[in-house]
Order: structure tokens, then sequence, then C-alpha cells
């Protein structure tokens, strides 16, 4: 069984606000953060939580298969040239 923590109204053009008690449990604190909106296999609705990172925070995270020019990479990012 779910505990409802909170309860929020839905606006005008459908916007709603992330209660305080979600907020400080899964650490949102303001700008760059996404919600992805899920459907379970029961039909219920899932909310993720995702922050967006900086290229600095990516550098580190991930491997490649094939060797990478890192500064190439940093100049198509900084472009929006995601080829």
């Amino acid at each position: 069984m779910i505990n409802n923590i909170a309860t929020t109204k839905i606006y005008d053009k459908f916007q709603t606000v992330i209660p305080i008690e979600v907020r400080k449990k899964f650490n949102i604190d303001g700008k760059g953060y996404f919600i992805e909106w899920n459907i379970n296999k029961e039909g219920k609705v899932e909310l993720d939580f995702v922050k967006k990172l900086s290229f600095e925070e990516m550098v580190g995270r991930y491997k490649a298969k094939t060797p990478i020019d890192s500064l190439k990479l940093k100049k198509q990012f900084r472009k929006g040239d995601f080829r």
C-alpha cells in the first residue's frame, strides 16, 4: 500500500506544485530537473525526478566503446550538435 504524503491542486495549463515533503526526500533543489512520467504495468502513473547534468558532471560517469576526441565532443556539445 502507498502512503499519501501530500495532495496538490492542478492549476490552469495543467501546472502543479511538487510538495515540499517530496522535494526534501528526493533532494530537488530547484532548476535543472525534469520529471519523467511513466505508466507501470498496473496502469498507475509513476514519476522519476531526473537532474539535468552539465558536461563537466557527465565526464567520468560513462564509458565509450570506441575512443572519443573529448575536445571535439565538448565543442559539439556546446553548439548543441549531438550527431
